[in-house]
């Protein structure tokens, strides 16, 4: 993480930034790196435990690598040697705590693990010293001048110890305590491995870190302004544009007033603690972003992506087949009705398109009714998961691949179920509309009368034909003399009546196919907005969900780390 980070505003209480970064944390679990997401948890358990202990005491912990003098300038600022219990040349093997203010301050450093505690109060040491001197000397800026303040100073083993288990305490302790004291001596002040490993990691925690380049007698006076100011240099480099500079010598006391005095100041405000905090939630929100950033995702899903979604699960759905069927089969049952009689009985043939398909005919065990489409080909299927995907793609579109790879999981959350759906929004389906059209009676009728009109005729003159067969004399013929030829009327009924019959057949299938056609659009509508019902609950819920996580979570991170939303 780059050492420039933006500062927050400080007047968001700490409360709001916790339960926000709790809140991301939720929303990042699957999204951003494990070990950032355990990270910030940590930092919110951490939080939440040191509120819960002594608010009266501010931890200041001296943090350096080997021989930069930690343990003589701890020694130096109490005025009395409380590390030598737990001192083992040349470096500290653990925490020791010089404790200014006892109440409270046990069950504190039983949580920050340090055993080894040497308790001021009473023995006149030159923290209680300067904590009874007159404000104008201290320049402190507490209402009470004398009282001292709960103080724990740690006294750390070495950031660059040979003993790996020495490292990791001091490791530790830099994400505890509430003030980080970076002591460095003027031949280690500029080490990379420090700044990049240590240093640069808590940029963001300008008001509660300092710097002390101790041993500064050992720099020629003419020399000393020019190696503080490189260490300042440095230090500003890493991030850190407020942390003060100090420098200090544990031998010669040079200093020693000026740092005692700092680190008193802050511990008189009572408000390192909380400052601490503030950093960390903000420098785990900053991580987290950097992470797994959601600024660049849409705050909707597209409606023409989704017109494109439905337009494939359509065609997995066999929705132009069914709509197809749909106005076949008015056709079929048109023709049951409006067609010539003596034909109507090759339907028996056919079955309906509908029924073939077994849409709207039969439940299954579970209640649900199944269609008897044919499985899409592997055309359609990848048609299917390809516009689901691509439907993903477009809306994660300017997103970080984090998020993007969420916005796809969610895409595809549903996938197995999805065909299944699909079957259900076309089984489903009103396709019929009415189920008896008022022009197929109509029709229906004037066939029968076409039918008994030349059926009459042709009966006419057989019953003729067979009386003379007999010798009997025929019934009389009528003629037709209006006609440019005579024609007899049995004739002229079945001429008619055949006619009529083939007249009514033509316009009736032109009737059926031109009300079959706009059955097979009005299908094809229906279909379409169930298939676009399913995409919804299945594809674009999910998906805009997972947008709308992104959405909180930036909004949060950002009043995590102290911004404006």
């Amino acid at each position: 993480m780059s050492p420039r980070r933006r500062r927050g505003d400080q007047t968001v209480p700490l409360v709001q930034r916790l339960d926000a970064l709790d809140r991301a944390v939720e929303v990042l679990e699957d999204v951003a790196p494990t070990g950032e997401v355990q990270a910030a948890r940590e930092i919110i358990d951490r939080i939440d435990r040191r509120r819960a202990l002594s608010a009266e005491h501010t931890v200041i912990g001296l943090f350096g690598a080997t021989g930069s003098g930690k343990s003589s300038l701890v020694n130096a600022l109490v005025g009395t040697e409380v590390s030598k219990a737990a001192v083992r040349r040349p470096t500290t093997s653990r925490p020791v705590a010089a404790v200014l203010g006892e109440v409270g301050s046990d069950e504190l450093l039983d949580w920050l693990g340090v055993p080894d505690r040497h308790h001021l109060d009473g023995s006149g040491t030159a923290l209680e010293k300067a904590g009874q001197e007159p404000a104008r000397k201290r320049r402190l800026r507490a209402a009470d001048p004398e009282v001292p303040p709960g103080l724990v100073l740690l006294d750390l083993p070495d950031l660059d110890s040979v003993q790996v288990d020495n490292r990791a305490v001091a490791a530790r302790m830099t994400g505890l305590v509430d003030v980080i004291v970076w002591v460095t001596d003027p031949q280690k002040y500029a080490d990379a491995v420090l700044h990049r490993e240590f240093v640069q990691p808590f940029a963001s925690h300008d008001a509660v870190t300092v710097f002390v380049l101790n041993q500064i007698d050992r720099v020629r006076p003419g020399e000393r302004e020019a190696v503080v100011a490189s260490l300042e240099g440095i230090a500003r480099a890493d991030g850190l544009t407020s942390a003060p500079v100090l420098a200090a010598s544990a031998t010669t006391g040079e200093g020693l007033e000026e740092l005692r005095t700092h680190l008193l100041d802050i511990a008189r405000t009572r408000d390192a603690a909380a400052s601490r905090q503030r950093a960390d939630v903000a420098s785990a929100a900053e991580r987290l972003r950097e992470a797994a950033d959601p600024a660049g995702l849409r705050e909707r899903v597209d409606d023409g992506t989704v017109d494109t979604l439905t337009e494939d699960l359509a065609a997995a759905a066999r929705v132009e087949p069914v709509a197809k069927a749909v106005g076949a089969s008015y056709r079929y049952r048109a023709s049951g009705r409006v067609g010539w009689p003596p034909l109507r009985w090759l339907r028996r043939f056919r079955a309906d398109p509908l029924r073939r398909l077994n849409i709207g005919q039969e439940r299954d065990e579970e209640g649900l009714e199944r269609t008897s489409l044919p499985e899409p080909d592997a055309g359609t299927r990848a048609r299917a998961s390809g516009g689901v995907r691509a439907f993903a793609d477009a809306a994660s579109e300017g997103g970080t691949d984090p998020w993007r790879s969420a916005v796809r999981r969610a895409a595809r959350s549903h996938e197995e179920a999805l065909p299944d759906a699909l079957d259900q929004a076309v089984a489903e389906a009103d396709l019929r509309g009415r189920a008896t059209p008022w022009w197929w009676p109509v029709f229906d009728v004037l066939q029968w009368l076409a039918l008994l009109t030349w059926v009459v005729g042709l009966g006419w003159l057989a019953l003729n034909a067979a009386l003379v067969f007999f010798g009997i004399p025929p019934l009389p013929l009528p003629m037709i003399e209006e006609l440019w030829i005579p024609i007899p009327l049995p004739t002229a009924l079945i001429v008619l009546g055949v006619a009529a019959g083939i007249l009514l057949g033509i316009t009736g299938a032109a009737l059926a196919a031109m009300t079959g056609a706009w059955h097979r659009r009005r299908a094809r509508r229906v279909l379409t907005v169930r298939v676009r019902d399913v995409a919804d609950d299945l594809v674009v819920d999910p998906v805009q969900e997972q947008l709308d996580r992104a959405a909180s979570a930036a909004s949060d991170l950002a009043l995590a780390a102290g911004e404006s939303r």
